[in-house]
């Protein structure tokens, strides 16, 4: 079990918010809007083509390229996959940033699990979401105001999995990183980076991925967020 914790701090897309799901809904939505240039395509095809889309821009961001016009690239990348005008690109970004990040779909258990471990522990989150939607995520799903630190990286350039961010959220929770267990998906972002900067770490691995590092191990793995009270039992 985990001894001497005082903070627990939480990854946000895809460990509490379920961004895979949320952008399936909004690219879903962003269909009917934009009936008219998705004509003849499958949800599936289109949905696809998003997701090779997000994961390209997602791999630039994290070689260095700065955020600003990320999303206009992102959606220009998906719209030329699928052979339609990339002219759209700018109406279909302005809607993603308004609907996507206020669609309700935690992760299961999340929300319950982090309400309860808040009574005990200090909450904290570090993110590399861009501020404009991962503070109304947290709105979204029933989470704002239980955090005692949000530290999201393009606030204080620093990006994941830098450990100067996770220090960064240790000395804004005023405990020390070997006092702190860090939640998050990524094995590389999360893991190696609260691993790096001395906190214990714990990998919420629900598609059973193999380690990008093995020589950096989480102390825990987990399968349902809702493992975490027993990581934490008093």
């Amino acid at each position: 079990m985990a001894e001497n914790i005082r903070a627990v701090i939480f990854d946000l897309d895809d460990t509490l918010f379920d961004r895979n799901a949320a952008q399936i809904r909004v690219v879903e939505l962003i269909m009917k809007r934009f009936s008219q240039i998705f004509q003849g395509l499958d949800t599936e095809r289109v949905v696809a083509a998003f997701l090779e889309s997000d994961r390209l821009s997602a791999g630039d961001f994290y070689a260095g390229e700065p955020s600003d016009g990320l999303r206009e690239r992102r959606f220009k990348s998906f719209l030329q996959l699928l052979g339609i005008n990339e002219n759209y690109a700018n109406a279909i970004t302005e809607m993603y940033v308004r609907d996507y990040p206020m669609i309700n779909i935690p992760i299961s258990g999340a929300v319950p699990v982090v309400k309860e471990l808040s009574t005990r522990f200090v909450i904290g989150v570090v993110s590399d979401g861009l501020p404009d939607v991962q503070y109304r995520k947290l709105d979204a799903i029933g989470l704002s105001g239980i955090f005692s630190c949000i530290v999201l990286s393009e606030e204080i350039g620093i990006r994941k999995p830098d450990p100067k961010i996770f220090q960064y959220a240790a000395d804004t929770l005023q405990v020390q990183p070997i006092e702190c267990l860090y939640v998050g998906d990524s094995h590389r972002n999360d893991i190696v980076g609260a691993k790096t900067a001395g906190m214990k770490a714990c990998w919420y691995n629900c598609k059973s991925s193999a380690p990008e590092n093995t020589e950096i191990k989480a102390d825990f793995i987990i399968t349902s967020i809702r493992e975490l009270t027993r990581i934490l039992e008093k």
